[in-house]
């Protein structure tokens, strides 16, 4: 049950520290470790979902700063921009979201040149979402993709009511930035 309710937001915050949807999966995986071996020393003082996604965030810090150290041969053979099409489905034997879409469209009667447009778009604030310090991406992706509300986005990573909103509005400018230059 926390596997499926838990499992695809986590992927997507760990995604938040690294563009390798691979090194992301270990991460969450890492993470559900740290939670069973810490699960006797749960107090109670704050929600099951922010004291897991609290042992995300330590764990995905903690991988990125390891991955930040070595690049692996496979990222100098391919890039990113060379994955086939089928990476937009989830594989077949996915415990909850087998064969679906990886991301969710809501505007299945838009027209092609829309739909073109919205994944140019789509694709530019993913972009600039991965070139922000990883701290406003964090809280970015939490509270606007997400949708977590401010004392979750401060109580999982660790911040300051103050800072969350210095660092969400920072995002938020240079995601508007780039939308205005792409427009204009």
């Amino acid at each position: 049950m926390l596997l499926a309710d838990f499992g695809p937001t986590m992927l997507r915050v760990a995604g938040v520290y690294t563009p390798d949807g691979q090194v992301a999966a270990e991460i969450v995986q890492e993470t559900w470790i740290g939670v069973l071996r810490g699960l006797e020393g749960f107090e109670g003082r704050s929600s099951l979902r922010t004291w897991v996604f609290t042992i995300l965030g330590n764990c995905a810090r903690r991988r990125a700063k390891h991955e930040a150290r070595s690049a692996p041969l496979s990222a100098v053979e391919s890039s990113r921009e060379d994955q086939s099409e089928l990476e937009c489905f989830f594989p077949a034997n996915h415990p909850r979201w087998a064969s679906c879409w990886t991301t969710i469209n809501t505007r299945w009667e838009a027209l092609p040149a829309d739909a073109l447009t919205t994944q140019e778009a789509e694709t530019a604030i993913m972009a600039k979402l991965r070139s922000l310090p990883p701290s406003q991406s964090a809280v970015l992706t939490l509270r606007d993709v997400e949708g977590l509300c401010s004392d979750e986005v401060c109580s999982l990573l660790g911040l300051s009511p103050g800072n969350q909103r210095v660092l969400l509005h920072r995002a938020r400018l240079a995601i508007r930035g780039m939308l205005q230059e792409a427009l204009d």
